[in-house]
């Protein structure tokens, strides 16, 4: 949900509107409107919902500027299977990283050791093991 929506929906219910008319009005069930109302309660102010799913992989300059080649010419009309050929043939391909296996509890608990007897570490420390390994 935007932010301009559950800002209406606060906006509403100062106003003495009930959440079942709220929620009529901005097109969303009670309950979302319920807990909009209970964080603006906790928070004082419109809180923004967490960010869910994958990260987007383009920026929103990015994006404008597919946009604007995608309108530069607006007769080019192709589907996405051609584009992904197209970019196949100038060297771009699609590969899906290999899924790595996870650290076992053992190995988990031996790195956290060996980073907590280092945390108190000095560069000058560190700058020994680096001196170590490059003269042998």
């Amino acid at each position: 949900m935007s932010i301009e929506t559950k800002e209406r929906i606060i906006k509403l219910l100062k106003e003495g509107k009930s959440s079942r008319s709220v929620a009529q009005d901005v097109g969303c069930s009670q309950t979302a409107v319920s807990k909009t109302w209970t964080k603006y309660k906790q928070h004082g102010k419109v809180v923004k919902g967490k960010h869910t799913g994958r990260p987007r992989k383009t920026s929103k300059r990015q994006d404008r500027k597919l946009k604007a080649i995608c309108l530069e010419n607006r007769k080019f009309n192709v589907c996405n299977r051609t584009v992904r050929n197209r970019l196949k043939e100038v060297g771009f391909t699609y590969r899906k990283a290999k899924r790595k296996p996870s650290l076992t509890p053992k190995q988990t608990k031996t790195r956290l050791q060996w980073a907590k007897e280092r945390q108190s570490w000095t560069v000058d420390d560190w700058m020994k093991v680096i001196r170590f390994e490059i003269h042998h």
